[in-house]
């Protein structure tokens, strides 16, 4: 039988067949391997660290002044859909903290030279949300409090924290904390997205220097434009968030995969029918799969036109900003609804835990409740925008 249809199409938002995409593929085996271990444990299995950074998922944004690869944008959020299409965490966790490499371009060079001095494949966990305010002394500040949702905080080597500082009423900045300087809580005990180790992190009257710090929030230039020549360090830091809709659609993809399986093999047990002799199975299967493409092609086209601003150097109008961001909320429900349709047909036997299908709803309902798939919040935003009034601050 040919699932072609099924699968991401084959363009430019596809799995390359050399490089980078290669790589991913090569180790997919490993990270499905993974999967039910790191759900179990609440952290991903350092063997799956090993193989995503055998891949080149963490160097894959670094700059080639540190040694990194300087992969396409498209192409390594294709890889991140394609590892959470088997294991959506260790999507999560190539996608955030793949991510935050190209983040630390935004930083000076000293602060730079600082991450990147063991190597290119070096691993930033981070909680962006500015939760705890910093004192103000000779070179620097002095942090203590505590962040939660840290993502591969237990494979990470520094950590990057969002803070305000004392007396600056509404600025805050992002700051790198090596690892010896903070300490993680054990407290993620949550539904899905296990395997991602997103637990608290917490300092106590940490000293960080000045050059270790960027902001004024996350919305500053880079501290030195033009460091880097690569049209990737183009891109706004916050622009590299499209890697939560590569998790999403590669986990939807995964959850699809096995429904297909389970439903071509089920037994209904009051009639001894396969279950894919009723047609209601074929209903709800393709229904989901026109769902998950629909979603694919707005999330893509949001990938698609970061890489064209940032390779002609242009800034996108408000308009297509708020545009994107509406799509992308709407395509994680979309999403979510095609993932609870599946399970609910998939009937009770889905629900064991030793079934993927579970996981893959648990995982994506988890990930979707991630602020960026806020629909309601993207909802007003558009909706304002639409009639010609201004965002609201508070929603943005």
């Amino acid at each position: 039988m040919n699932h072609a249809l099924l699968m991401p199409p084959p363009d430019s938002h596809g799995v390359a067949t050399d490089g980078f995409g290669a790589r991913i593929e090569q180790i997919l085996p490993q990270i499905a391997a993974g999967a039910a271990q790191g759900d179990e444990r609440s952290s991903l299995h350092p063997d799956s660290i090993a193989a995503l950074t055998q891949a080149g998922v963490f160097r894959a944004l670094v700059p080639a002044m540190y040694g990194g690869d300087e992969v396409d944008f498209i192409e390594f959020l294709a890889g991140v859909r394609r590892l959470a299409a088997v294991c959506p965490a260790s999507g999560w966790i190539a996608g955030v903290v793949g991510t935050h490499s190209h983040g630390i371009s935004y930083y000076g060079k000293q602060a730079q030279d600082d991450i990147w001095a063991d190597g290119p494949d070096t691993r930033i966990c981070s909680s962006f949300a500015p939760v705890v305010t910093a004192q103000t002394t000779e070179g620097g500040y002095l942090l203590t409090g505590a962040w939660d949702f840290s993502s591969g905080c237990d494979h990470a080597a520094w950590a990057q924290l969002g803070f305000r500082v004392e007396g600056m009423p509404g600025v805050s900045y992002l700051g790198l904390i090596p690892r010896s300087d903070f300490n993680i809580v054990d407290n993620w005990d949550t539904v899905g997205m296990r395997a991602t180790g997103s637990k608290r992190v917490e300092v106590r009257n940490v000293f960080v220097p000045q050059h270790r710090c960027w902001g004024p929030g996350m919305f500053a230039p880079p501290a030195e434009p033009g460091l880097h020549d690569h049209w990737l360090f183009r891109m706004p830091f916050l622009a590299t968030a499209a890697n939560f809709g590569a998790v999403l659609l590669g986990a939807a993809d995964g959850a699809l995969a096995a429904y297909r399986e389970s439903v071509q093999k089920r037994i209904r047990p009051h009639t001894g029918k396969l279950r894919m002799d009723n047609p209601l199975s074929f209903i709800r299967l393709a229904e989901s799969h026109m769902e998950i493409r629909a979603a694919s092609a707005l999330i893509t086209a949001h990938w698609q036109g970061i890489v064209d601003h940032a390779k002609a150097g242009t800034r996108p109008a408000m308009d297509e900003v708020l545009r994107s961001r509406g799509d992308e909320a709407f395509a994680g429900r979309m999403i979510m609804n095609a993932v609870d349709r599946l399970l609910a047909a998939a009937g009770g036997s889905a629900t064991f835990k030793s079934r993927p299908l579970q996981r893959y709803w648990r995982d994506i309902h988890t990930a979707g409740n991630h602020m960026f798939f806020d629909l309601e919040n993207r909802l007003v935003i558009v909706g304002r925008h639409l009639v010609g009034l201004e965002p609201d601050p508070d929603l943005l």
